[in-house]
């Protein structure tokens, strides 16, 4: 299974597979620049409350690091 697209919409980034189907719905909150910043066909690399957090394909938890470079 890969990501064939990720879209943001309602505090979540919505993660599809290449059959359309939805793989993952990660919360983002409602900050200010909250949202999608990049996606691979392996990952999801989401901004929420200060800090970027990669999710793999089925929304598992890859990495977290903060945003500010602290």
């Amino acid at each position: 299974m890969s990501i064939s697209d990720a879209v943001t919409r309602d505090g979540r980034v919505y993660v599809y597979g290449k059959s359309g189907e939805v793989t993952a719905r990660i919360s983002v909150g409602t900050e200010n620049g909250d949202g999608l910043i990049n996606y691979t066909p392996s990952t999801v690399t989401v901004r929420k409350h200060g800090s970027l957090f990669t999710y793999g394909e089925d929304g598992s938890l890859i990495s977290h690091s903060s945003d500010d470079g602290s």
